[in-house]
């Protein structure tokens, strides 16, 4: 009966792994789209501007952008535990590498290496009638776009942190989302201060200013008050069993409140006509360096981590953190320079392309850096299992010994 009752145990995962069927395609569907919903929203939003800017160029002149900012901030505050915050406090070395790489290093490396690309002169016509020269090369690319391109590549490098993409993402590889936040409202509000220095010293050009209040203002409206905000509402069940429940929901807003913001830069540059007379050529070549920039930012910060040896969700956040820029502080610095409106639409041409470019790479680089992480914990958990089946199944089989050998003695025992 032993035997027979085994037996029926042993046929059981046959009958239903038989039984068992792949879900249906409109779902499978579902759960790819969902997972690549960032860099598909910024895809669709992108097109759409360039096309169809009108829509963009209308709600652009409405305070869309901040709406964004503190929905995003706001949903932030809502997934935001108190064990993540007291865990980014603990994480000195990561904070502290983090804010050096954002503030001095990228920002060094970025800037002089594109200081060195033969970009083609542009005579400025200033509105007083006198007219200088930008780009210290004779004989520029023609690939490259004008000098003009330069200088907003190198803005682009010099700013600070994303606002608000840096910390979706580092949620998306599954990083340490309080740091990201910590890094980010730390390093946007240092850099009042360090980005004058930097953009004086790298693009050698003066009469740069940076309003300080204004921006010190606009980011505790924006990011640290609607954290803040999101926190204390997590604080009440009612709206905490809400989060829980409608996380998936929740997640897609926030990407979608994300992808906005690009698409108005978008829109007001094709609205301006900064796209006529530039080649698809320079484009490319814009986005491609600044690619080559990400990935030797990443090649530069990686290692120290490791001799620092932090722990994966610090390193996540601290890799993504400090490998991106923002695009609004660095539209904000383009801003103050003297150019006119058409010429400031040049200028923030290469930090829109780079920048989306950043954005769909890491997103889809921080889903499958999350996929990679979660096959090597379940690969691990199974072979603790097996392991852990190994063990059993020789616990079973010494038990089974035992009761023959008990058996023999009895049999013997009784033949006597």
């Amino acid at each position: 009966m032993t035997v027979a009752t085994l037996q029926g145990y042993e046929e059981i995962p046959s009958d239903i792994s038989t039984e068992q069927k792949r879900p249906p395609l409109w779902k499978r569907a579902r759960a790819a789209v969902f997972k690549n919903l960032l860099p598909i929203s910024l895809v669709l939003f992108v097109v759409l501007g360039i096309t169809v800017p009108q829509p963009g160029v209308f709600f652009s002149k409405l305070p869309t952008q901040y709406v964004c900012v503190v929905g995003i901030f706001l949903h932030s505050g809502l997934k935001l535990k108190t064990g993540e915050v007291k865990d980014a406090l603990k994480s000195v070395k990561a904070l502290l590498w983090g804010i050096i790489c954002i503030l001095l290093i990228t920002p060094i490396i970025g800037g002089r290496l594109t200081g060195l690309l033969p970009f083609q002169p542009y005579t400025n016509h200033s509105t007083n009638g006198t007219s200088s020269s930008l780009g210290d090369h004779s004989e520029g690319s023609a690939i490259l776009g004008p000098a003009l391109f330069q200088i907003g590549i190198q803005i682009y490098f010099i700013v600070p942190c994303t606002i608000s993409s840096g910390i979706i993402m580092t949620g998306q590889a599954g990083g340490a989302v309080a740091l990201s936040v910590m890094l980010t409202v730390i390093c946007n509000l240092a850099s009042v201060f360090t980005v004058p220095p930097l953009v004086t010293w790298i693009i050698e050009f003066k009469n740069v200013k940076l309003d300080a209040v204004t921006l010190l203002i606009k980011l505790i409206l924006t990011v640290l008050l609607p954290l803040l905000v999101g926190k204390g509402l997590r604080y009440v069940s009612r709206v905490k069993s809400c989060v829980v429940k409608f996380s998936d929901t929740l997640k897609v807003i926030s990407i979608i409140l994300l992808a906005i913001l690009p698409w108005l830069k978008v829109s007001r540059a094709s609205a301006q006509k900064a796209f006529s007379g530039i080649s698809a050529a320079s484009i490319f070549v814009v986005l491609g360096w600044g690619l080559a920039m990400h990935f030797l930012f990443i090649i530069v910060i990686l290692p120290p981590c490791l001799l620092l040896k932090l722990k994966k969700p610090a390193l996540k956040s601290v890799m993504i953190l400090a490998s991106q820029k923002s695009l609004a502080v660095a539209v904000t610095i383009s801003g103050f320079l003297p150019f006119t409106q058409a010429e400031q639409g040049l200028v923030s041409l290469p930090l829109i392309v780079i920048h989306i470019g950043i954005l769909v790479f890491d997103s889809v680089w921080a889903s499958l850096w999350f996929a990679w992480d979660a096959k090597q914990k379940e690969k691990s958990g199974a072979e603790s299992q097996e392991n852990g089946g190994s063990v059993l199944q020789a616990d079973q089989n010494d038990e089974h010994e035992q009761l023959l050998h008990d058996s023999y003695k009895l049999t013997a025992h009784a033949n006597a």
